[in-house]
């Protein structure tokens, strides 16, 4: 369905015949699994500021809402256990278990978190259980990617007017609503909400965290909409609330899924949406203040950047520290320890350091393993699954935020392999209503 655009300046949120956030959902899905999955990406969008507070941790009520759904799933026969999952996800429980020990109980460090233990160990235990084949078909999936797009829309919708509202109205609350959060729901951490561009504020969407998490979302939406549905105004929203959030998060993981599947229409593709980028800041480069995007590619050689922080300063620990203890470099730290290490510099933790860090060689091939498995299991295109992944891997701290791990079980972890007679599938024709039968992997290759 297409968005209308009534002026040049600011979009609105679609109205009449225009597609529901909540679209028909197929008849195979029972009325408890569509909601639980509605209210899932809900919290994992919209809500991905609240959660329940436990000590340093914040857990999400996507969490609490996939548990119901797996329960429930269970009982009506709807959700089964995956095999290989339940290995792999002993195996990697089994390091953490290990790891703990070894760092606190039998060599007496004391450093280790049961707390993080335990989160890691809850939070990951939904990639043990798939849908049905009858129940998890394609159809259903393609229900769901259209739920996700029409609610990453409106986040797009909503970033954009935070962004130009601020030129007439300013606010705290506009760009950081944390404080208005009673504290037993208010995510933990500290985080960069609002964040100067000049004079302006960067976008975060209204509802994200920071901007680097609002930019993300853009990107992947844009991949979205490229494999599966093809709507350029959709897509032309999408591209201007990454624009405006001024964070190379997005840019990194738009640059990343462009290049999947690998082939000649890619190499095409990157081209054409290179001139156009080309274009864009050549037009519109002093508006939108975009050369302050492009200086923040030298931030990698200045340690107290973001770039260095989050991308080549974890690198520096694990290179001094991996082998500090005699047992680390197979089994790590103990968990919830990479932030408890002290050094000159300052560090992020991404998913990758971590895992080295705190539970070693063992957990990071474990958890890799059990990752790469469960997104392996679906057909969606190559280039979402990739960028899911590395954002998850390289991108930030993700392995114990929920918003990142349960968006890979709910879009791909959750749905099992189709079977033969399932492979056919709907594909939205470019810039129609219209909707065409292809190959599952064909929405990817255009």
């Amino acid at each position: 369905m297409s968005l209308s655009l009534p002026t040049p300046n600011l979009p609105t949120f679609p109205v009449g015949s225009e597609t529901p956030v909540i679209p028909p959902a197929p008849a195979e899905l029972p009325r408890y699994l569509r909601w639980s999955i509605v209210m899932a990406l809900v919290s994992m969008t919209l809500l991905s500021r609240v959660g329940i507070s436990i000590g340093e941790y914040t857990v999400s009520f996507a969490l609490f809402i996939l548990f119901f759904l797996l329960v429930k799933g269970l009982v009506d026969q709807t959700v089964r256990i995956g095999i290989g999952s339940f290995l792999l996800y002993a195996m990697a429980v089994c390091v953490g278990v290990v790891s703990f020990l070894a760092n606190t109980n039998l060599l007496s460090h004391g450093h280790s978190s049961i707390t993080s233990l335990l989160l890691l160990a809850t939070l990951y235990m939904p990639f043990v259980f798939v849908l049905g084949p009858t129940t998890g078909t394609r159809t259903a999936w393609l229900w769901m990617m259209r739920v996700f797009t029409n609610i990453t829309l409106g986040c797009a919708m909503v970033g954009i007017l935070q962004f130009y509202l601020q030129f007439v109205y300013r606010a705290p609350w506009l760009f950081d609503i944390s404080l208005y959060i009673p504290t037993v729901f208010k995510g933990s951490g500290v985080f960069n909400s609002a964040i100067p561009v000049g004079s302006l504020f960067k976008s975060n969407g209204f509802f994200f965290k920071e901007p680097s998490g609002f930019s993300f979302v853009m990107a992947f939406s844009i991949l979205c909409e490229m494999a599966l549905f093809k709507r350029m105004r959709r897509i032309a929203v999408y591209g201007l609330g990454l624009l405006l959030s001024y964070s190379g998060t997005g840019i990194l993981a738009l640059a990343i899924g462009l290049m999947f599947p690998f082939g000649l229409k890619t190499a095409m593709r990157i081209g054409i949406i290179a001139i156009v980028g080309l274009l864009i800041f050549l037009l519109f480069g002093d508006a939108l203040n975009l050369s302050f995007t492009l200086s923040r590619i030298g931030e990698f050689n200045a340690e107290s950047s973001s770039g260095y922080i989050r991308y080549i300063a974890p690198m520096r620990l694990i290179s001094e520290l991996v082998d500090s203890d005699p047992w680390t470099a197979f089994v790590g730290h103990g968990p919830g320890t990479i932030l408890r290490a002290t050094r000159v510099y300052e560090f992020h933790d991404p998913t990758w350091a971590k895992l080295l860090f705190e539970y070693g060689l063992f957990g990071f091939t474990s958890f890799l393993m059990l990752m790469g498995f469960s997104m392996s299991r679906s057909k969606a295109p190559i280039q979402i699954r990739v960028t899911l992944f590395v954002n998850w891997l390289i991108m930030g701290g993700h392995l114990l935020t929920p918003e990142s791990v349960l968006m890979i079980y709910v879009l791909f972890g959750l749905w099992p392999e189709p079977a033969d007679d399932t492979r056919q599938t709907e594909v939205q024709a470019p810039g129609t209503g219209d909707i065409s039968l292809a190959e599952p992997g064909a929405g990817g290759n255009t």
